[in-house]
């Protein structure tokens, strides 16, 4: 037994480059799944404690107005255990500390009242620094990243514009709320921005001395029953909120912040399970094939050990070692290296996801997991590779195999094709087709590497699509002024009109709805848009301009495909700022249109403003203006209390931009992924092709060709397959960008599955470099060639 195990590292000495590719594709697979498991354990152990710990809210619902009292009366409800009110107004930041707010960047703090008093609050705020909240002072928590963000201490001071006045807020302290664990301010932004945005507690009575407002609430969270549903609860809150002006209701799956967490989890399972399997399947075909030709080679070897006495039984054991010794290794070093990579991507989700008590939750259980699907994986390719033995007598084992039988190939009949290849390129094709597993490995294996290393430059090719069609294509207006109230549309349209610098004003309406086919159901936000817009542009599939419909309503994809409807479908529309809430109207599907940020429904201003029988239901003014005239636009009327807000549309895209270059180190990651994949593919192809081919290749050289002309003849044959597997590899590297597309879906964005030429000349290029590199260590393979060992007859 010793001398089978010195024979077996001498065997992997001599083979370290393979052995090593194997297990470093091992260790990649295993460390994503070790790694991103002990993160989704930890996102979910620190999530399910601050939900609990903090009372998270089952539902939330907005109202106009509702006095406290009538909110108490709900609490009776069947299946009601809880129900708070508040109020969540906006306000612009004029200075921050002592930093005041820079001219170009727009700094926003929504106000969310509590009640210091109340003993179980419902969204309760978990304290990291400071002190209590009191009724006497206009004091503050801010949420803790908005905190860090603006490098802010405890009694420092905000100025904001509330009501139309200056107002001076004090810092008290800094926490956290389970209902922005991911803060964005709308929708249409694709990461928070704490530099820009946060969330600010604020004690109820001075709320209302804030804004003047009397004793009610605008916003309602309630707690189930454990034995509730919602959509009953729903029921019954809509029928009693009717009457306060409901304008939205709805469950914590669809609260913002949930969402995303509970999506960023998915997504993380998915890849904690899928991208392993890819990683060991690949490790598996190049131990098989490494195995099928060590034991191939050592025929005579194996001979020999059976004459001398070796059962078959170990010698089937001294080779799967091989394998298990690879696996071993592999599994061990990716369960360790995973668990050290948990530790920098808790603290990247922790920037972004705002969980107090995030930590790394190792368990050994992952060491072990790994440490077993490494070995399985690696037994089963090991079996597979090297059970031929079993079937080899003493005699027969010490015989050279018989050469592949040699005929013509079907490429031969193609006399043009055949007649314009050189020697070596008619010596590899005619190998390609003897060794059909080698060849379809290769094959496999570049196809695949090409689509891993094109999936991540699409993706940015995706990224950058989607802010150009949001930013340039269709929201082409310069800033967007927010009302706070309605207000006459002609006369603060033509107000805006006469302000310096201003090309052009255009009202806009965006109205809460409910859309119903069937039994699909939507909560969206209904966009009111000018018949002749030049400032909000929707575009058809093809990039065409098309009208708002008179007579109809446009659908994003997104929204259609989660309605079910095709062009012609009725549907029924719904809202709080109807009349008459409670009836719906029928309107017809007139369009669907690509969508990327956001999930919306179009209609013409007038025709929307006629449906619902209001006159001035605009909510925001898009102008188009000159760059220079922004600052003093914003500084007019910072204090005005008709505007909510001016969001500058160069400012929001060069933000979006900044927060996408933050992702590019996932890009990479994927792009030396497909790297190595590569290389070891190819590269164990190509040693393995010289260990079965050395009498051959020697052969060559012994009659007059070059160490160079000799690589010709394996670069050829890698080549003419590398080639054919990159064309395959478009239209799988596409199934994959459609597939990614689907599983991320959400009303918040969807991804284009365009494959761009850009992404396909990037990943031919990258595969291409790849493959050469590898050759280069085939060639150095080839030059070490000893011509009198190799063609030594054996005994």
């Amino acid at each position: 037994m010793v001398m089978l195990w010195r024979k077996l590292f001498r065997d992997i000495k001599e083979n370290k480059g393979a052995y090593l590719a194997s297990i470093t594709i091992i260790l990649i697979g295993l460390m994503v799944y070790s790694s991103f498991s002990i993160v989704v354990n930890s996102l979910i152990s620190a999530q399910q404690k601050f939900y609990t710990e903090q009372n998270f809210a089952d539902g939330f619902a907005e109202v106009i107005s509702m006095p406290p009292s009538e909110v108490k009366k709900l609490r009776s409800l069947e299946g009601i255990k809880d129900i708070q009110g508040r109020l969540v107004k906006e306000v612009r930041v004029l200075r921050v500390g002592n930093k005041t707010a820079e001219p170009e960047k727009d700094i926003y703090l929504r106000l969310v009242s509590t009640d210091p008093h109340e003993p179980r609050p419902i969204n309760d705020v978990q304290l990291h620094k400071g002190r209590a909240l009191n009724n006497e002072t206009l004091n503050i928590w801010v949420d803790s990243q908005f905190f860090a963000a603006n490098q802010l201490a405890v009694n420092d001071e905000i100025e904001i514009v509330a009501n139309g006045k200056k107002t001076i807020l004090n810092v008290a302290g800094t926490g956290s709320s389970p209902e922005f664990i991911y803060i964005m301010r709308t929708k249409d932004e694709f990461f928070p921005n704490p530099e820009t945005f946060g969330i600010a507690f604020i004690p109820f009575d001075m709320m209302k001395t804030l804004f003047q407002e009397g004793a009610t609430y605008n916003n309602l969270v309630f707690t189930l029953q454990p034995s509730a549903d919602y959509k009953d609860v729903e029921k019954e809150l809509v029928a009693k909120l009717d009457a306060f002006g409901i304008s939205n209701i709805y469950p914590r799956k669809e609260q913002i912040s949930h969402t995303l967490l509970t999506q960023e989890l998915t997504q993380l399972r998915s890849m904690a399970k899928s991208m392993p399997v890819i990683f060991l399947a690949v490790a598996c075909m190049i131990l098989y094939i490494m195995l099928k030709r060590t034991v191939e080679n050592q025929r005579g070897q194996i001979g020999i050990l059976k004459a001398f006495g070796h059962t078959r039984r170990e010698i089937m054991a001294h080779y799967l070692s091989f394998a298990l010794l690879i696996g071993f290794c592999g599994g061990l070093l990716g369960g360790i290296s995973g668990l050290l990579l948990s530790f920098p991507l808790i603290d990247l989700y922790g920037t972004f996801f705002n969980i107090p008590g995030l930590q790394v939750s190792f368990s050994f259980s992952y060491l072990l997991m790994s440490l077993l699907l490494a070995l399985a994986f690696a037994l089963f390719a090991g079996y597979h590779g090297c059970k031929s033995i079993l079937t080899l007598a003493p005699a027969e084992a010490m015989r050279p195999p018989a050469p592949p039988k040699g005929k013509s190939i079907l490429l031969e009949r193609i006399t043009p094709f055949w007649n314009a290849l050189t020697v070596q390129g008619k010596m590899s094709l005619r190998s390609m087709s003897r060794h059909p597993g080698r060849t379809i490995f290769l094959f496999l294996g570049i196809m695949f590497t090409f689509s891993l290393l094109g999936s991540p430059w699409s993706m940015m090719d995706m990224a950058e699509t989607m802010l150009y069609d949001q930013y340039e294509k269709v929201e082409t207006y310069d800033v967007k002024v927010n009302l706070a109230r309605p207000v006459n549309r002609q006369q603060a349209v033509n107000e805006l009109n006469r302000f310096p610098g201003t090309r052009k004003a255009e009202a806009l309406a965006e109205i809460p709805v409910i859309l119903k086919n069937e039994w699909h159901k939507k909560e969206v936000a209904l966009l009111g848009i000018p018949q002749n817009s030049t400032l909000y542009t929707i575009r058809d599939t093809k990039g065409n301009r098309i009208k708002p419909p008179t007579n109809g309503i446009l659908l994003s994809e997104t929204l259609a495909r989660s309605l079910d409807a095709q062009v012609g479908t009725k549907l029924q529309l719904r809202s709080p700022v109807m009349k008459n809430p409670e009836e719906a109207e029928t309107i017809v599907v007139a369009g669907i249109i690509p969508q990327y940020i956001g999930v919306n429904a179009y209609m013409e201003l007038d025709s929307l403003l006629n449906l619902f029988q209001q006159k001035d239901l605009i909510t925001a003014i898009m102008l188009s203006i000159d760059e220079q005239t922004i600052p003093l636009l914003k500084e007019t009327y910072q204090d005005s209390m008709f505007i909510a807000s001016l969001e500058d549309n160069k400012e929001a895209l060069r933000q979006s931009k900044e927060m996408m270059a933050s992702y590019g180190s996932t890009i990479y990651i994927f792009l030396l992924f497909g790297l190595l994949i590569g290389f070891a593919i190819v590269y164990n192809i190509s040693v393995i092709t010289i260990a079965e081919r050395s009498r051959e290749l020697a052969s060559m050289m012994v009659l007059g060709m070059s160490p160079k002309e000799v690589l010709s003849v394996i670069t050829f044959e890698q080549w003419f397959i590398s080639i054919l597997a990159m064309l395959s590899g478009i239209p799988i590297t596409k199934l994959l960008l459609v597939g990614l597309s689907q599983s991320i879906d959400s009303d918040l964005f969807s991804m284009p599955t365009t494959f761009s030429v850009s992404s396909i000349l990037a990943a031919t290029g990258v595969t291409v470099v790849c493959i050469l590199f590898a050759q280069l260590m085939a060639a150095r393979k080839i030059a070490g060639l000893s011509i009198v060992e190799v063609l030594k007859t054996k005994e």
